[in-house]
């Protein structure tokens, strides 16, 4: 019996130790099929153009097919709600805007939670948008827009073509003191025409949209509304330069996976981001979308912290600002 009971014993431990290493076999082999890059926006705007940059870099830092899933609505809470639920195997991840943490106030109910339902792997950079006005409205500057709008008795409307314009402009209400008031579009192609033909005043849009029509003079830019002024379009001065300190509301775009993702497959992932946003033409693509990398926020788990801290500022925000999207 004892002589059994070791035999017994032994064969347990080989198995605990065989089934160990087959288990680090298979992680460290990771990935070794496609991997889907689900993106909560529709082909062609911001976000998908991000994805579509760093897909071909990260197919050949990672040497697997990166596949781009367009699952627009909601304020990419669609997109988001398929990689919560998502095997947690690094087969599936999500490439977000900023509209990830602000959904964590914006929308009462979820079936996810924005925090605790992923795993961020990497901060990719972020987007500065532009604050523009029709050519009638009489301001050149943000202070000067402030203080006409103080002083307007129609008030002025502004375009919300998603949470993030809303929160920029809602945040710009409450530190200028002013109350413009919302008018929702679907999209920025549908606010264009809108901004163009002064049915509203106000458009906060992102580089890519704006810049184009502030160069060919159709509307007038005010003010970038990061914390620095940008390559592409250096003339144009932050908001804080123009008189409302602390003001910043960017865009930043970041890669998650579902929670309960194994670390190595979280790290694997991290590493080839940082490898490939190393590169110059990879810099130079995303330069030209306005987005700037870079940026101080380099493992996962100082994502994490960086994203706690951004939905904790906009929860601020909207709690202010009394919005809701439910």
């Amino acid at each position: 019996m004892k002589l059994l009971g070791h035999f017994v014993r032994s064969s347990l431990c080989a198995l605990a130790v065989s089934t160990l290493l087959s288990t680090a076999s298979a992680q460290s082999g990771y990935p070794k099929n496609s991997i889907s890059m689900v993106v909560g926006f529709s082909a062609g705007g911001p976000a998908d153009v991000v994805a579509r940059t760093l897909a071909p870099a990260l197919n050949a830092a990672l040497g697997v097919p990166l596949v781009i899933e367009n699952k627009p609505g909601a304020d990419g809470t669609i997109a988001a709600t398929q990689v919560a639920r998502a095997e947690p195997d690094g087969y599936t991840i999500l490439l977000a805007p900023s509209t990830h943490a602000i959904n964590a106030s914006l929308y009462k109910k979820l079936p996810y939670d924005p925090i605790n339902s992923f795993s961020p792997i990497a901060l990719i950079g972020e987007s500065p948008n532009i604050i523009a006005v029709h050519p009638s409205v009489p301001a050149k500057t943000v202070s000067e827009l402030v203080a006409y709008a103080k002083r307007s008795d129609s008030g002025l409307n502004y375009a919300s073509t998603s949470s993030v314009t809303e929160l920029a402009t809602e945040l710009l209400n409450l530190s200028a003191g002013v109350k413009m008031v919302k008018i929702p579009y679907k999209g920025a192609g549908q606010a264009m025409p809108a901004l163009l033909s002064g049915e509203v005043q106000l458009m906060v849009s992102s580089l890519m949209t704006l810049l184009p029509q502030v160069q060919a003079g159709r509307v007038r830019a005010l003010a970038v509304t990061s914390r620095s002024r940008v390559d592409i379009a250096p003339n144009i001065p932050t908001v804080e330069e123009s008189g409302l300190p602390g003001y910043e509301a960017s865009t930043w775009y970041g890669l998650f996976a579902p929670a309960n993702t194994p670390k190595e497959v979280i790290v694997r992932l991290s590493q080839a981001t940082a490898q490939i946003m190393k590169d110059k033409d990879l810099q130079a693509k995303l330069g030209t979308q306005g987005l700037t990398t870079g940026m101080a926020v380099n493992s996962p788990e100082a994502f994490r912290n960086y994203f706690r801290a951004e939905a904790e500022k906009w929860r601020k925000v909207v709690s202010a600002a009394g919005l809701s999207a439910d």
